[in-house]
């Protein structure tokens, strides 16, 4: 060890004095001294990692194959070239083996398997193990090499984890946490580090690689390929291909794993959504080319930057996966919550019990559809960024309409003539069947918005947990429902013993004001979509408020402001008379 951090320091001094190579000297010198004091191998082993993926990104170092390795002929290079030293079975058992000092290595060894990527598999073929008969296999061409790491890579696979690693593969269509760059550079141990099933996965990916390389493109290099195409397209002056394109980046790619690089980056996350945004608007306004050639070159640098992110991330960690499943839950799960339990607490607050059951149908399937959008999203089908999109924006204008009604209406029962003639109409006739069945639909368009996003963001969470925080995601989880449900208990009891008047008064604001919510995050989302147009402003977003930086929402929100407030106006003039 202490002679490799002492090459690693030599031929660091060799390459580019740039200033993170000057980082990476200092931290070549702390590799040496954690070495010469016996530090805990953690330490070593973490600040190795972070210096290799440091020279492998900064040099632009090729680690991966070009195409799928052959493992049929890699079978076929191994009984010519390593066989007669490491046995025909890879145990190091070979009819030349005796003859060798050090003995040749073992491949089936179970420990050493876990430890060896297959580019250090593909780096040992290549170059050879100065001072023992492992010679380099130069005479063989990359792609041959690449096949012989990857027979020799599968190895020492403990049982049926390869059987095990395919059932997980196939069992999901979301974007798998292992691409061409992990399956070739990590361990298994270190695959089994950064997410739950990834020992597995890895041992069926170096059994059939195909599975990996036949996957359709990451969503981020999908993005980088639609911008590039997009930018040719607007430099040879047409504006509407390259709209297209750039909107096909954002909802094809990098929608895709939004949530994903949410959980590990958020303010890189919200600096490439807003940079798409702006980018769109530049070419619909025909911007010159050369801001739209900056925009885009400045967008692929942060995209870049988010495979980074990916790739450096050691998945969360257990109190990292509690909190952030916590606040997913609580911050998808309250808006819901709030339009139920306004309508719950007015019905009781009534004495209409029995339309209860309306009530609980809406929820209840809400719910029941987003168990069914959850199995159809993991094992049949992939929902793509625009679907998403015109989903969430849809809903959330047709709740927003719907509470903005019935907010009104509960509003105008405060002044006691209002009251007077509701109580004359009598309640069965107000709450009439019709206005049930519309109740179940307000409930289950505001409950299923909510519970869509949400399946979203735990995928998400789910691919970035490792082996020890998954059961804590779904702590987090628990943790959550308990909460959402103690709040619920709390607000209807509280709310229920209100005077007539302020009950009504109370829910009708909170259901204006849910209205003003959804109505922005509505128009947002369907302007992700490239559904409608969009005229950026420039200030940051109040997401909790449903404030986004357009005018077309704030035009909107601004309509259903002015309308809730010709409400209460109209409410305070009646009282006083």
């Amino acid at each position: 060890m202490v002679e490799f951090s002492g090459i690693i320091e030599i031929e660091l001094q060799k390459m580019a004095t740039a200033s993170e190579m000057q980082g990476l000297l200092e931290q070549a010198k702390d590799l040496k001294g954690l070495i010469l004091s016996r530090a805990p191998s953690a330490k070593v082993k973490s600040l190795s990692q972070s210096m290799r993926a440091t020279i492998i990104q900064m040099s632009g170092l090729k680690v991966t194959p070009d195409q799928a390795p052959d493992i049929g002929r890699g079978k076929l290079l191994y009984q010519r070239e390593c066989a007669a030293c490491h046995g025909a079975g890879g145990s190091g058992d070979g009819e030349l083996a005796e003859e060798l000092d050090p003995q040749p290595t073992d491949f089936t060894d179970e420990a050493r398997y876990s430890q060896r990527s297959l580019y250090a598999l593909y780096n040992t073929i290549t170059n050879g193990v100065e001072g023992t008969g492992m010679a380099a296999y130069a005479h063989l061409s990359a792609d041959d090499r690449w096949n012989l790491a990857a027979y020799v890579g599968q190895f020492g696979a403990v049982g049926d984890m390869a059987h095990k690693g395919r059932q997980i593969w196939h069992q999901s269509d979301a974007p798998a946490p292992i691409d061409i760059e992990r399956y070739a550079g990590l361990s298994p141990e270190e695959a089994a580090e950064k997410w739950a099933s990834g020992a597995e996965m890895m041992a069926y990916l170096r059994t059939d690689p195909t599975a990996l390389f036949d996957r359709k493109d990451q969503p981020l290099d999908v993005a980088i390929a639609l911008l590039r195409s997009g930018l040719d397209s607007y430099e040879n002056g047409d504006a509407e291909n390259a709209y297209t394109a750039t909107l096909a980046a954002y909802l094809e790619g990098f929608e895709l794993v939004e949530a994903s690089l949410s959980a590990i980056d958020a303010p890189l996350m919200r600096q490439i959504e807003a940079q798409m945004m702006q980018l769109r608007s530049a070419i619909r306004t025909e911007a010159p080319v050369g801001e739209v050639t900056s925009r885009v070159q400045e967008l692929q640098s942060l995209l870049q930057r988010a495979k980074t992110a990916f790739n450096n991330n050691e998945g969360l960690s257990a109190t990292a996966a509690f909190v952030t499943s916590l606040v997913i839950l609580l911050r998808e799960g309250l808006e819901a919550l709030l339009v139920v339990v306004a309508i719950s607490a007015f019905l009781i607050k009534t004495g209409r019990r029995e339309a209860m059951p309306f009530l609980h149908t809406g929820w209840i399937a809400a719910l029941l559809l987003g168990g069914l959008t959850w199995v159809v999203s993991e094992r049949f089908i992939q929902i793509s960024g625009a679907t998403r999109e015109v989903t969430e924006g849809v809903a959330a204008l047709l709740a927003s309409g719907m509470l903005l009604f019935v907010g009104y209406w509960l509003h105008s029962k405060t002044s006691a003539a209002g009251w007077q003639t509701f109580i004359q109409k009598s309640l069965q006739a107000v709450l009439n069947r019709r206005t049930l069945w519309g109740l179940t639909g307000l409930t289950f368009i505001s409950v299923y918005r909510e519970v869509f996003e949400t399946i979203l963001f735990y995928q998400a969470l789910w691919a970035q947990a490792t082996r020890d925080s998954a059961d804590w995601i779904m702590a987090g989880f628990g943790a959550g429902v308990l909460i959402l449900a103690v709040l619920a208990g709390l607000v209807i009891r509280f709310s229920v013993r209100l005077p007539l008047r302020q009950f009504f008064s109370s829910t009708g604001i909170l259901l204006l004001a849910l209205s003003f919510i959804f109505a922005g995050k509505g128009i947002a989302a369907l302007q992700e979509a490239g559904t409608i147009p969009q005229t950026l402003l420039q200030f940051n977003a109040i997401e909790w408020l449903g404030i986004y930086p357009n005018q077309e929402g704030l035009y909107l929100q601004a309509s259903i402001l002015i309308a809730s407030l010709a409400f209460l106006s109209r409410s305070l003039f009646s009282k006083k008379n």
